[in-house]
């Protein structure tokens, strides 16, 4: 039985779908058609990924909208349960869950995964958070820790969980903020090993959090060519840590058959969009960087970006265009060092399938993705 079956060998160039768990997905528009994050639809996807040979589905925490009009992922699968049920119903592809440290106790987000773990054989992944959402911490009744004290936190709480999951004898754990005795926790995970870790962090003690302890960093980018020299250093500094650290990427997609019609999609989400949101979200990220000196904090004090990026694909990287242009940038990324790309898209059930028609065979003749054949099997 592998571990995370195609996130540590296979193809060169990972691909996943990201946000599908919450309404709107990335996008903050009101334009009609928008995703509806439904059951139905979200284990929809999930088959269609599945059979496709995407590698992954990563989840957006939420547990509050972000207002607006159309009250951007107002509703959203909590992450843990959404994982379990499209692991069920799925045979080849990973899903994480993301979990916020601050409101999961570690022994309880031991137990969930390592169950859920067990439904999927060693599919699940896990994306840990260490929190910046002040809204929703006072939704919990909770003050958020000082910047750098979360990623200490962080740190403890992935230590407190791989020590569970490695099934040692019952042990105490006294630091910062966790003080526990003779903790325990049965099963491990199905396969023996732990399950993928994937991290964000992005702020110079958020990015050593994730050098130091994760398997996928998940990095922004401004442009491919900004992005290499960063990606070389974070790979570096982690096999120096004895390691190997993959780095992935979101992207928001819009693939028509020509760039002209992508373009008068994308301006028509942007002509339409939901402002009260994102003025919302800008005002939540500026609090949050408030002080940061670093190049991304007082890039988030002083706003989000460009409105296309933030509308599609909240401030993500985007791809639109014609499917040779998608292809090329998606290729850019990879030559630059990214391993994964994580994708979203305004309506994911209906653009997928054109997206895979189109750019995937673009991909595999480049040579960073292999034709996959939907009646490979993988052992339960």
């Amino acid at each position: 039985m592998t571990r995370n079956p195609g996130l540590t060998s296979g193809n060169a160039l990972k691909l996943g779908l990201f946000g599908s768990n919450c309404s709107n997905g990335r996008s903050y528009t009101t334009v009609p058609g928008r995703w509806d994050a439904s059951w139905d639809n979200n284990l929809k996807l999930a088959q269609l990924a599945d059979s496709l040979g995407l590698e992954c589905m990563v989840p957006i925490a939420r547990w509050k909208g972000y207002g607006g009009e159309t009250n951007v992922n107002g509703s959203s699968f909590e992450s843990i349960a959404w994982a379990c049920g499209l692991l069920a119903a799925t045979q080849r592809i990973n899903v994480f869950c993301t979990v916020h440290v601050p409101l999961l106790h570690p022994i309880i987000a031991a137990k969930q995964m390592a169950t859920v773990d067990h439904v999927g054989g060693g599919r699940l992944g896990v994306n840990v958070v260490c929190g910046w959402n002040e809204d929703e911490f006072h939704m919990f009744g909770l003050d958020k820790h000082e910047h750098d004290d979360r990623y200490a936190q962080g740190e403890e709480w992935w230590t407190i969980i791989r020590r569970v999951w490695s099934g040692e004898p019952a042990f105490d754990f006294r630091g910062r903020f966790y003080d526990l005795l003779a903790v325990e926790g049965q099963p491990t995970p199905c396969t023996g090993e732990r399950p993928l870790m994937m991290n964000a962090g992005s702020s110079p003690r958020g990015r050593q959090f994730a050098i130091e302890h994760s398997d996928m960093h998940f990095d922004g980018v401004r442009s491919p060519e900004e992005s290499a020299a960063r990606i070389a250093q974070s790979k570096s500094q982690a096999r120096a840590l004895g390691h190997d650290l993959q780095v992935w990427t979101p992207v928001g997609v819009i693939c028509r058959a020509t760039q002209a019609e992508a373009d008068d999609f994308l301006r028509h989400l942007v002509d339409n969009a939901d402002f009260g949101a994102l003025g919302y979200l800008a005002e939540m990220h500026a609090n949050d960087a408030r002080g940061r000196t670093d190049a991304e904090g007082v890039l988030r004090q002083a706003g989000e970006g460009p409105l296309e990026r933030q509308v599609l694909a909240r401030g993500s990287y985007c791809a639109v265009g014609s499917p040779d242009h998608v292809a090329a940038e998606l290729l850019k990324l990879h030559a630059a060092g990214f391993d994964g790309l994580v994708l979203n898209f305004f309506s994911y059930l209906d653009e997928l399938p054109y997206f895979a028609e189109q750019v995937l065979p673009r991909l595999e003749r480049a040579g960073v993705r292999y034709r996959h054949s939907s009646t490979e099997t993988v052992l339960p």
